[in-house]
């Protein structure tokens, strides 16, 4: 005897009393009651199957949302795949010109300056601070003195498009109303960024440790 066999004559025995109970149950009822129990397991049946329905239904509904959610994204990351390309080229092309040592900004300007006959009245260099966790930010205020717009907009540009990463964050012009000669008075600061060397990241401090 299979151990399936062993295992169904004792449930058939535990399941042979209560169904006789329900079997005589059944026989006392009137016509009538019989009809309404029929009547009322027919309607629950008939719920169940109802809201198994919907709510297969509202899932098929919602999968196929998903589905056209994904697909749109798809169509939309190869519609623009080109440029993101050239946006992540750009970025390394940045990346690259941040390198890893501390960036030159009183050389890098004093170069741009001469180059195109702009006198750095004053200079001053502030502290370095933290950008996030992978960069450094350095900052210099400069004044310059009695320079034309022309030289001016070409001295900009020299420093921005230079070898390192160097842009203006702060620009003020001030006119020489004393003469006609059209000379301008102006303040800037440059600003540079260092990358941080993987091997000085800090970890973030860890929490007390708990006893």
């Amino acid at each position: 005897m299979s151990a399936l066999d062993k295992l169904r004559e004792p449930m058939a025995r535990i399941l042979r009393r209560p169904a006789a109970r329900i079997a005589a149950w059944w026989e006392r009822l009137a016509p009538r009651e019989r009809r309404g129990i029929s009547v009322l397991g027919v309607a629950i049946l008939t719920v169940g199957f109802i809201a198994a329905t919907s709510y297969t239904m509202n899932r098929i509904g919602d999968l196929q949302d998903e589905n056209a959610a994904i697909r749109d994204a798809l169509g939309a990351i190869a519609q623009h795949r080109d440029e993101y390309l050239e946006a992540k080229a750009r970025n390394a092309v940045q990346e690259a010109r941040i390198g890893n040592d501390p960036p030159q900004l009183t050389a890098d300007l004093e170069t741009a300056a001469r180059g195109e006959n702009v006198q750095i009245a004053e200079s001053s260099e502030r502290p370095a601070v933290p950008a996030g966790r992978r960069y450094v930010e350095h900052d210099m205020d400069i004044k310059i003195r009695e320079t034309d717009l022309q030289s001016l907009t070409k001295f900009l540009k020299r420093v921005e498009t230079g070898p390192r990463l160097v842009f203006f964050t702060r620009l003020s012009l001030k006119h020489r109303y004393s003469d006609d000669s059209g000379k301008l008075d102006v303040e800037l600061t440059a600003t540079a960024f260092e990358r941080v060397r993987e091997d000085k990241i800090k970890k973030k401090p860890e929490g007390p440790e708990k006893r």
